[in-house]
């Protein structure tokens, strides 16, 4: 049997736990989680951002190791994390509306732009997709190749656009099929009691020069698409996170009335064949509100719901208690007692267990096999090096920091030699090819090199950027005055 981990995050930290036999294996203390879903987890660590002050705390999912590996400030203030392709991207939500995408192992900013009118409360991704909703009851899919993209000289648009929420949305969820190949599905939950699902359907791939002929000039590709609505499914309160099984058959919802499963399929008598399943809904005008199965819990508020992988087993948790539910018979299994989680539990994540806390190797177990990333590194028993350094505030900023970081960095020396060896014009040219090699040739100083063609460009730079300035505040002085005496006038009269 595989072992999968449920972190619990709460008020005072985030807590590691065996779904399976509810022993407690981790702890992150001193760190409050803010917000629904105010930290990130994956194989190696987790990352925490706190409502109080923009402020991020990362941890290493070691035994026993209850001390923040790093501490950094963030620009603004967070309201939820998520991390993209296991750790990969670092995507982050801010109150002020805008989204944040991260390289964690380098701490680059990659890129940021504003995305929703209110607070990011919910942020989730699919392959190359990145699917976020605030405040502002809107849910938009960006394209990551596109909103990662610093040479673009607009800022990102979303490819689709959810609008049917009346009140702010509180929780994502996307499907495992592609979704920008038009077969996964996004379901957003809101507090007008309702969870809606979607499907994204990819329009028309432009290269961006306005002629839809799908060849590149130079513009790059655009994306457009269109969301569909399929189901909404009315709740009898305020809907706060739900989560959907791998076969897309159920979805589980905790709301202020209690935890509810909807089945979105059932069985009708067919004609001849027998039963069979016909999906609940079915147009997007459908409203459903008599199919949930209510959970036998005693607590009416639920903050948090997360499923497991094979979708057995499904714990909640309302206040400080956290249920572990079977989904078969709807019974309660066990409740995680631990003094920590009594602070109120925000946010649930389950995940299979790394090696170095007990998860199957990276050969196969019970059936299943672990990602190929994971075989190609040896993880030693307990973690003592992390390879993610602390985000830069401005894009721009010179990386400065005492993390190691482990990126293979390639021979200076060498890139120059071939860089210069491009340069030389020894092949076979036309008439032309060979006019223009002699007329760079000419314009070149003749023992110049390309470190030192650079160098001349960027003293270049500085130059007219020193120009600039002197300009531009002249300008300013030049303005003030003439304000001034307009004024000046003004008062004479």
């Amino acid at each position: 049997m595989f072992s999968e981990l449920v972190a619990v995050g709460t008020r005072t930290g985030v807590q590691v736990f065996d779904v399976r036999r509810g022993t407690k294996i981790a702890a992150g203390t001193g760190v409050g989680v803010g917000g629904s879903q105010g930290f990130a987890l994956t194989d190696r660590w987790v990352a925490t951002v706190s409502d109080a002050k923009a402020v991020c705390h990362v941890h290493m999912l070691n035994r026993g190791d209850t001390g923040a590996k790093l501490v950094f400030p963030l620009p603004e203030e967070i309201t939820c994390v998520h991390a993209i392709d296991g750790g990969r991207y670092l995507a982050m939500g801010a109150r002020s509306g805008r989204l944040l995408v991260w390289a964690p192992a380098s701490g680059r900013l990659l890129r940021s732009w504003d995305g929703h009118y209110g607070a990011v409360t919910a942020l989730a991704s699919n392959g190359g997709a990145l699917v976020s909703g605030g405040e502002d009851a809107a849910v938009h899919v960006w394209v990551l190749s596109q909103a990662l993209d610093a040479d673009a000289d607009a800022p990102p648009a979303p490819i689709a656009t959810m609008a049917e929420h009346t009140m702010a949305v509180t929780a994502l969820h996307v499907s495992a099929l592609p979704l920008l190949a038009g077969r996964g599905r996004v379901y957003s939950a809101s507090r007008d009691h309702t969870c809606k699902q979607w499907r994204v359907r990819i329009e028309s791939t432009d290269d961006g020069d306005g002629d839809g002929d799908g060849e590149d000039g130079g513009g790059g590709a655009v994306v457009r698409g269109r969301a569909e609505l399929l189901t909404t499914l009315l709740y009898p309160a305020a809907v706060r996170s739900i989560v959907v099984d791998v076969s897309e058959t159920r979805v589980f919802a905790a709301t202020l009335a209690g935890l509810f499963q909807t089945n979105l399929y059932r069985a009708v008598d067919g004609l001849s064949s027998g039963p069979a399943l016909v999906a609940l809904g079915g147009t997007s005008g459908s409203v459903v509100s008599e199919e949930h199965i209510a959970y036998p819990s005693a607590e009416a508020d639920v903050a948090c719901v997360a499923l497991s992988l094979d979708g057995s087993l499904l714990v909640s948790a309302a206040g400080g208690v956290v249920r572990v539910w079977d989904t078969a018979s709807r019974q309660c299994l066990r409740t995680l007692n631990d003094k920590s989680l009594a602070a109120g539990v925000v946010q649930l994540a389950t995940r299979l267990a790394p090696p170095h806390l007990g998860g199957p190797h990276a050969t196969s177990s019970a059936g299943l096999q672990r990602p190929a990333v994971l075989t190609e590194t040896v993880i030693a028993p307990k973690l003592t090096e992390i390879n993610f350094v602390p985000l830069q505030r401005v894009i721009q900023a010179p990386a400065a920091f005492d993390a190691p970081v482990r990126v293979r960095l390639g021979d200076a020396a060498a890139d120059v030699a071939a860089f210069e060896a491009g340069l030389r014009f020894d092949g076979v040219y036309s008439e032309t090819s060979r006019a223009d090699a002699e007329l760079v040739g000419l314009l070149s100083p003749p023992d110049a090199s390309a470190e030192k063609r650079v160098a001349e460009l960027v003293r270049q730079t500085e130059r007219l950027q020193r120009h600039h300035a002197r300009t531009r505040r002249l300008n300013d002085e030049l303005y003030q005055g003439a304000v001034s005496e307009w004024l000046a006038s003004r008062q004479k009269r």
